[in-house]
């Protein structure tokens, strides 16, 4: 069931993120795909070091549970 409501912070497509779960940075991936609720499809463009980077590789895609993390709009200097 999709959910119709656009989140206060909601990414927006087309725009690159850091994303961090639980205070640890995990990667940053530019937004594919989001058009309301609680997902959004990522791709990760590049993988921060730290415990969890076995998990990710880059131009790995997949749907975000956005609920569960914290994302950072990147800028260009970034």
């Amino acid at each position: 069931m999709k959910h119709k409501h656009i989140l206060k912070n909601a990414p927006e497509k087309d725009k690159s993120y850091r994303i961090e779960y639980k205070g640890e940075e995990l990667y940053d991936a530019k937004v594919l795909d989001y058009e309301s609720g609680c997902w959004a499809k990522v791709q990760v463009t590049s993988v921060l070091p730290g415990k969890n980077s076995s998990l990710y590789k880059e131009g790995q895609e997949f749907d975000l549970k956005l609920a569960y993390y914290k994302l950072y709009e990147l800028t260009e200097s970034e």
